[in-house]
């Protein structure tokens, strides 16, 4: 993977890939991939394996996005949470607010995931 970690938002419009937020306060909710779901599933099955990844606190929490930093993961971000164990069910009801929102923008054919990115 080259270029800047901007470069690397597994989310994209038309040519145009969106940028992750750069806030130092945001933890990112993790979600991630078995290598077999890169020959399985749509942009829409994997975003369905987000929310109910989410929805069963399957996830790994992080200071950093990990899609920048390694393969097979989709990191959301959550802003404006302290990132203390007692404040664990706010990030996770806005990470499963942010994946199923993230759902509806694929299905409505608004977005698409970047395979490159995700499954290199």
């Amino acid at each position: 993977m080259s270029g800047d970690s901007s470069d690397m938002c597994p989310f994209m419009t038309g040519s145009d890939r969106l940028v992750d937020p750069q806030d130092d306060a945001a933890l990112w909710v993790t979600i991630e991939f078995p290598e077999e779901m890169g020959l399985t599933h749509s942009d829409e099955r994997l975003m369905e394996f987000v929310v109910q990844q989410v929805q069963r606190h399957e996830v790994k929490i992080f200071t950093h996005a990990q899609h920048y930093q390694r393969s097979l993961c989709l990191s959301l971000p959550v802003v404006g949470v302290p990132g203390d164990e007692e404040h664990n069910d706010v990030v996770m009801a806005q990470a499963n607010t942010l994946a199923l929102w993230w759902l509806g923008e694929i299905q409505a054919h608004r977005v698409y995931l970047d395979w490159d990115v995700i499954f290199p």
